[in-house]
């Protein structure tokens, strides 16, 4: 990873290579150009660099596990409901219900440029508490639900679009408090959405066969609200932004910015496959005969190997640069993507869907990580919102793409290329942001 000391040539060759403005360099912490009159930069953190650690830090830490655990943990838990749609919603087809995971996807996305730019000016913690608000609502109101229309409107657009004022502007937050531990610190956090797509599709597939699915949704509700509390009781910013950069939405900084650009081109396609498999396990595992009963857990199995995967990934990332092992665990990811479709028992499958987890696993953790050391710190929330615009799409339209080829098809081999080469080509828009933000081809990056 390039560092503070580096030569002023190699920032010369930077800022060649990617196009953007002189504000905009490899190293984590470098602010905008300063202006001498004020005594620090424009748009600049005022404060003498995040404490690496800390109560207090790691409080907003576990602050994010709760909101990620809440927000992309009950998305990535979607499968169960999946299964269960698909047998109860008249009309309903593979490709139909995906939209309500698509849609939750997408909007944890779509608002992120308008949420991330409120963190940044510093309306933070009302917008945080109204999205909680609307979040626990939903969840409550998808056991009242009786057609498919009503589940996309509270399960996809209601839920996912106050999810989408939660999770981006947390992320937003950590590089206030962690700099050289930073990748450990979003892997930890991202652990929360982990643990939710463990946990939570055990509780529902439990409580289903116990009280029934309303009262099901809405235990869930209550657990959804705890972890809001929880959240907006730890979530907080350290500093404050200067008042000239609070103003300003960089749109023409971050689409001259060509090595971020294109890493948003990267993250983009990779929203298209990288679910897929997620998606469709416990449908794929009834498909070769396993119980309704027993199928969940390879589920769970992904969702508990995907901890792992974030966790590990943050602290290589550390020792071995971010993109380096993003781009890695990507190629490792795709590999299994293609691979799961042919594995015909509950052994094989679930062993798979564990390969898949960890090596999947990193997107959640590093893809923030790889923004924050694209762009300075006080641009973070809006370029982590920015990129989110662009992931919204794919991730709408990646699982309803999967299940119109499942349809076509009547089987998952096709479903397993689409979703390999989509995160391959993702590969190669990463490889290339890499090489233009580095300035060469080997390094730590």
């Amino acid at each position: 990873m390039p560092q503070n000391s580096s030569s002023e040539s190699k920032k010369e060759l930077y800022d060649q290579e990617t196009g953007s403005s002189k504000d905009v360099t490899p190293a984590p912490t470098v602010m905008a150009i300063s202006d001498p009159e004020k005594g620090y930069a424009e748009g600049e953190i005022k404060d003498s660099g995040p404490p690496d650690g800390g109560f207090a830090a790691w409080l907003v830490v576990f602050g994010c596990f709760c909101g990620g655990f809440a927000t992309l943990g009950f998305a990535n838990a979607f499968g169960i409901f999946q299964s269960y749609y698909e047998g109860v919603i008249p009309g309903a087809t593979q490709s139909t219900i995906a939209w309500i995971g698509s849609l939750q996807y997408c909007l944890i996305f779509l608002p992120g440029f308008v949420a991330g730019h409120m963190a940044d000016r510093g309306l933070f913690k009302l917008p945080l508490f109204i999205a909680s608000v609307v979040l626990v609502a939903s969840t409550f109101l998808i056991a009242e639900c009786k057609s498919l229309w009503q589940l996309i409107l509270c399960q996809g657009f209601a839920i996912g679009g106050s999810a989408g004022f939660i999770f981006i502007p947390s992320l937003s937050i950590v590089p206030q408090w962690f700099d050289q531990r930073r990748g450990r610190a979003y892997g930890i956090a991202a652990l929360g959405s982990s643990l939710g797509g463990t946990i939570l599709p055990i509780i529902i597939r439990h409580l289903m066969t116990e009280v029934g699915f309303k009262w099901t949704v809405r235990i869930l509700a209550f657990i959804v609200l705890a972890l809001m509390i929880v959240f907006n009781l730890t979530i907080r910013p350290r500093v404050s932004i200067a008042k000239a950069d609070r103003v300003h939405v960089p749109v023409k900084e971050f689409l001259t910015h060509k090595a971020f650009m294109t890493y948003v081109a990267g993250v983009t396609i990779v929203w298209l496959g990288i679910y897929n498999c997620l998606a469709f396990l416990d449908v794929s595992a009834q498909r070769i005969g396993v119980s309704e009963s027993i199928s969940v857990y390879t589920l769970v199995a992904a969702n508990a190997a995907s901890g792992l995967g974030r966790v590990s990934s943050g602290f290589l990332g550390e020792r071995y640069g971010v993109f380096n092992i993003f781009i890695l665990f990507s190629i490792f990811s795709a590999i299994m993507s293609i691979i799961w479709p042919y594995a015909h028992s509950f052994a094989s499958l679930t062993t798979v869907a564990v390969l898949y987890g960890i090596s999947s696993g990193a997107f959640v953790s590093l893809l923030p990580a790889g923004t924050s050391y694209l762009m300075p710190k006080h641009m973070i929330g809006r370029a982590l919102g920015f990129s989110g615009i662009f992931m919204a799409l794919g991730a709408l339209v990646g699982n309803p793409i999967a299940g119109q080829i499942l349809i076509s098809t009547g089987g998952f081999n096709a479903v397993g290329g689409w979703a390999g080469a989509t995160v391959f080509l993702a590969v190669f828009f990463l490889i290339m942001a890499r090489r233009m933000a580095l300035g060469h081809w080997i390094g730590k990056f």
